[in-house]
C-alpha cells in the first residue's frame, strides 16, 4: 500500500460497524477497550460470544468483559453515561466460532453481514496440549466462517476487509531475519498454488481421516486426547512447524487467503504477548502467559535451571502495543480496496531483550523485593541458571542419582520423605519441552512494515496508537510493570499446574533426553 497523504485512524473508523471474534480473550478485550475509549465515534462493535451451561451470552458479556478492571478508565470518563454508551456501541452476538455460519440461521447470518463494515478475527486456541481435532476446528476450519461472512457482506464481487490475528511463530523453523510476508514451509512438502498460497486440501483431508481413525478406536477420553495431541505435534514437525498451535494457525492463514482470493486481508502477527505497558493500566494481564509460567515455577522453587541461549532474543511484546497495531491495521484496511498485508508486532528488531537479561531482571527483583510478591515469591528465590543442552542433561542426571540415593536411604531407615528433587526434575523437564525452542531462537522477527505504516499517521495519532517497542526500557517494564501486574492481576485466581503448562503460546519440540 502506498499512501500519498496522511492516514487517519479517526477518519477511517468514524461511523464504521465492526464484527469481532475472540472478544472475551486477552487481546480481544484490550483492543475493544482501546477502540471504545479512543475512537468513540466508531459506529458499533458486534462481538461473537458463545453461551455456556453456567452462563448465557448476556452473563458472559458482562462478567468476562464489562465487569473487569479493563473498563474502569472508560467508566470513570463516562460516568453515568457508560451504560448507555456501551448499549449503543457494543452488541453481543450469540454464536459459536466453529459452527457453520457461527450457528446462525441464513437470515440472521445475512443480516449480520449486511450490518458490518470490517471484521477482526482474534479467536484462537492457544492451549499447548490441544488435540489436533480441536486445534484444527478453532484455528483453521473456523476461518471458513470468517470468509463466508466477509463475502456475504461484500459488494460487487468484493469482500469485507478482514484483520486476522495470527502469531509470529507461524514462520515455523525458518531461520535468520523473518520478514513480514508469507514464507514457504521449510519442509517443502506443500505445493505452491500461487503467490502466498499452498495446496492444503489434501493435507486437511489426510488429517481428518487420521482423526476419525483414532476416534473410532474405542479409547477412553484421556487416551484419545493424548493420541490426538501426539498426532498434531507429529504432523506439525513433519511439515516444518514447532507445534500444533503454530501449524494450525498457519493453515488458518491459508484458508483465509484462498477463500477470499487474497482480497482485502491483513494478517497481524504478534510475538509473545505479555502485560500492558501503558493502557488500560500498566501491568494489566489476565492469567499466566508464556514467560509467566517460567517466573511462577521459579518463584515456587520448582525451577532453578533452564536450557537456552543466553544471548538469544526473547521476543516479548506488551498487549497494548498489539491492540494499537490491530486498530491501526483495521483503519488502514477500511481505507483501501484490496490487497494482502502482513505485519509483525514484536520487539526483537527495535528493542531486543536477551534471555540472560530477562532472567537477570527477574532474579534481581525477586531477590530485592520478594516480600512484595507473596503470591509469586513466597520466599527469597535461589539463583536462576541458563545452561546449554549438554549441561542440562548432566544436571538432570546428577539430580536423578541424588534423588534415588535419598529415597533408598530413607526406605532403609523406614522414613517417609517428600521428594522435592523429583518434583523439580519433573517441572524442569516439562518447562524445557515447552519453552526450549523459544529460549534458543535461530530467528529474529522484523517489523519494518508496521513501523512504516505508523509514519503515515499524524503526530498525535502516532503517539496515541504507538507500536514502538523501543518506547520503554526493559528494566522498568520487567521490574516495575510486569512483575507487579502479574502478582496483582494475573494471580488473582489460584493457579493450577495445568495452567502453568497450558499458557498463551505454542509448545516447543525441544527434547531434554
Amino acid at each position: 500500500m502506498n499512501h500519498t497523504h496522511s492516514f487517519s485512524v479517526f477518519n477511517s473508523l468514524r461511523g464504521k460497524h465492526l464484527f469481532v471474534t475472540g472478544a472475551t480473550g486477552f487481546l480481544g478485550k484490550v483492543t475493544i477497550e482501546k477502540l471504545l475509549r479512543e475512537v468513540p465515534e466508531v459506529g458499533s462493535i458486534r462481538v461473537l460470544i458463545r453461551g455456556t451451561k453456567s452462563a448465557d451470552v448476556t452473563t458472559r458479556f458482562y462478567k468476562d468483559m464489562l465487569e473487569t478492571e479493563l473498563f474502569d478508565t472508560l467508566k470513570s470518563q463516562l460516568g453515568n453515561q457508560f451504560e448507555s454508551f456501551i448499549s449503543e456501541k457494543l452488541i453481543p452476538v450469540d454464536g459459536s466460532l466453529c459452527d457453520d455460519y457461527f450457528g446462525l440461521c441464513d437470515e440472521t447470518f445475512s443480516d449480520l453481514a449486511s450490518s458490518i463494515d470490517l471484521i477482526i478475527n482474534s479467536a484462537a486456541s492457544v492451549n499447548f496440549r490441544e488435540p489436533l481435532d480441536q486445534a484444527l476446528s478453532i484455528n483453521t476450519l473456523s476461518l471458513h466462517n470468517i470468509s463466508a461472512l466477509a463475502r456475504e457482506g461484500g459488494k460487487k464481487g468484493s469482500s469485507l476487509p478482514v484483520v486476522h490475528i495470527s502469531t509470529c511463530y507461524v514462520n515455523g523453523y525458518q531461520e535468520g531475519v523473518i520478514r513480514e510476508e508469507i514464507h514457504s514451509p521449510v519442509s517443502g512438502l506443500l505445493t505452491p498454488l500461487s503467490e502466498n498460497t499452498y495446496q492444503i486440501s489434501g493435507l486437511l483431508d489426510e488429517m481428518a481421516d487420521k482423526i476419525k481413525q483414532i476416534k473410532g478406536m474405542g479409547l477412553d477420553k484421556r487416551d484419545e486426547r493424548n493420541r490426538l495431541t501426539d498426532l498434531g505435534i507429529g504432523i506439525a514437525r513433519q511439515y516444518g512447524w514447532n507445534d500444533t498451535y503454530t501449524f494450525t494457525k498457519w493453515l488458518g492463514e491459508q484458508v483465509l487467503l484462498q477463500d477470499l482470493q487474497q482480497q482485502n486481508i491483513t494478517i497481524m502477527r504478534p510475538s509473545i504477548i505479555e502485560s500492558a505497558v501503558h493502557f488500560p493500566r500498566p501491568g494489566w494481564i489476565e492469567g499466566i502467559k508464556v514467560a509467566d509460567a517460567m517466573i511462577y515455577a521459579y518463584g515456587k522453587s520448582r525451577l532453578s535451571v533452564f536450557p537456552g541461549k543466553k544471548d538469544g532474543i526473547l521476543d516479548i511484546i506488551p498487549v497494548d502495543l498489539v491492540a494499537n497495531a490491530t486498530v491501526l491495521a483495521l483503519a488502514e484496511s477500511a481505507s483501501i480496496a484490496k490487497g494482502v498485508r502482513v505485519y509483525q508486532c514484536c520487539s526483537g528488531k527495535t528493542n531486543p531483550l536477551k534471555l540472560s537479561g530477562f532472567v537477570q531482571l527477574m532474579h534481581e527483583e525477586a531477590k530485592e523485593n520478594y516480600h512484595q510478591y507473596p503470591k509469586l515469591f513466597p520466599k527469597r528465590p535461589a539463583k536462576f541458571h541458563i545452561v546449554s543442552v549438554q549441561n542440562l542433561r548432566f544436571y538432570m542426571d546428577l539430580l536423578t542419582k541424588m534423588s534415588n540415593l535419598k529415597m533408598s536411604v530413607a526406605n532403609l531407615l523406614g522414613i517417609k520423605v517428600r521428594n522435592s528433587v523429583l518434583r523439580k526434575l519433573a517441572t524442569t523437564t516439562e518447562m524445557a519441552i515447552i519453552y526450549g525452542f523459544y529460549a534458543a531462537p535461530k530467528y529474529r522477527f522484523d517489523s519494518s512494515k508496521l513501523e512504516q505504516l505508523c509514519t503515515y499517521l499524524s503526530p498525535q495519532e502516532r503517539e496515541l496508537f504507538t507500536v514502538r517497542a523501543d518506547s520503554y526500557q526493559w528494566h522498568h517494564y520487567i521490574k516495575k510493570v510486569h512483575l507487579p501486574g502479574l502478582h496483582r492481576y494475573g494471580l488473582k485466581k489460584k493457579i493450577s499446574k495445568s495452567s502453568v503448562v497450558s499458557v498463551q503460546e505454542p509448545q516447543a519440540t525441544y527434547k531434554v533426553a
